[in-house]
This record gives structure tokens, sequence and C-alpha cells, in this order.
């Protein structure tokens, strides 16, 4: 499937961290009741300090409507430091399982990886081709960059789960449990840096 012509894939700039942080707080799971969660919802609500930050080291692409909407966004970024302060407690079981958990015959934390997500489409374009332009577009912008990508899902989102796996080719790698809830941690390969 093809993106719909009235949107464009993008790296966001700093004039779009409010729009990315307002569309991110609509789909936080705990901003959802039961039936918008089954549709998919983001588990970590990020600062707008975060995303400025993301978006200075190249780390955001966002969908941009003609009328220069947000119809979704991407994160791909860095580990974080270990000792950063604040850092949410999933990202942190994330870097402990990077530590031991091998992928081509090596620990995640022995090579250059990148922590893909949040992830997030307006329900408004849903269908319309921006996860698979997403996919293409960082999947050229970051394979020079990182070896591989590492990204999560709650247990209790299948739908996420489902699109990570079969659209994005993620291969899970373990469960983790923070706070009482259970997630997926999967890996995945940004594609051949000889690849068009």
């Amino acid at each position: 499937m093809t993106i719909r012509a009235d949107v464009t894939v993008r790296l966001a700039a700093a004039g779009d961290v409010a729009r990315i942080v307002d569309l991110e707080s609509r789909y936080y799971v705990d901003n959802l009741d039961a039936s918008a969660r089954a549709k998919g919802f983001i588990s970590v609500l990020h600062t707008p300090q975060w995303f400025a930050a993301a978006i200075d080291s190249a780390g955001v692409h966002v969908a941009v409507t003609t009328d220069d909407g947000i119809a979704g966004f991407i994160a791909v970024t860095d580990p974080p430091d270990r000792d950063t302060a604040d850092l949410p407690p999933i990202v942190r079981a994330i870097l402990d399982l990077a530590e031991t958990l091998e992928v081509n015959g090596k620990p995640i934390a022995a090579q250059r990886w990148g922590l893909r997500g949040p992830v997030c489409i307006d329900e408004a374009f849903r269908g319309c081709g921006i996860y698979g332009a997403f996919n293409v577009a960082t999947g050229k912008f970051y394979r020079d960059r990182y070896d591989l990508g590492v990204v999560f899902v709650a247990a209790d989102n299948p739908r996420s789960l489902h699109t990570t796996t079969a659209k994005l080719g993620a291969q899970q790698l373990a469960g983790f449990e923070v706070a009482s809830a259970r997630y997926h941690l999967l890996a995945f390969d940004f594609g051949d840096s000889d690849a068009t």
C-alpha cells in the first residue's frame, strides 16, 4: 500500500514538538478507555524536552498533511544512558535485557542499536500507508547508524504487537514485567545498507 497523496513523511523539526506531544497524549494508555485501548496505545508518555532532544539528534520522523497537521510520528533514538534522571522503568528494564539478550550471536548492548518508539498514528489516518512509509523512511535513514532496532510492546496491546511483527518483521526476544504489566521485547533489522 502506498501512502495517501495528502500525507508526506519527513524528519521532525522543533516546531513540531507541541503537536507531537498532543498526539502522543491522546493515545497514552491512561488517557483511553478499554474500547479505545483495544485499537492500540502508547505505554510511556514523553516530555516535550525528550521530544526536542530526540528531534535535535534526528531521531523523529513525522507524517504531515498538506495543511501541516501531524498525522503520526515515529522515534528512533540511541539507547539512553543508564544514569539518566527519571528514566522510565520500562526503558531501564530494556537496558538490563540488552546486556544479556543476544541477536546475531552477541548481546544487544555490544552492538549499535536504536530504540524504536514511540510510534503513533492518529486513528483518522490508520490504514492509509503511514506505518509502511515510516518503516521505509526509518530503514533508509537509520540502517547505517544502527546494526539493529529494539522495540517493546505491551502484552495487552495485541494490535500493536501484530503490526510490529507482521509489518515491521520484528522478532520476539523475551517477555518482561514492570509494575505488574507485561511487555514483549522485539528486535528487527533496519535493512541492507546497499538496498534502494
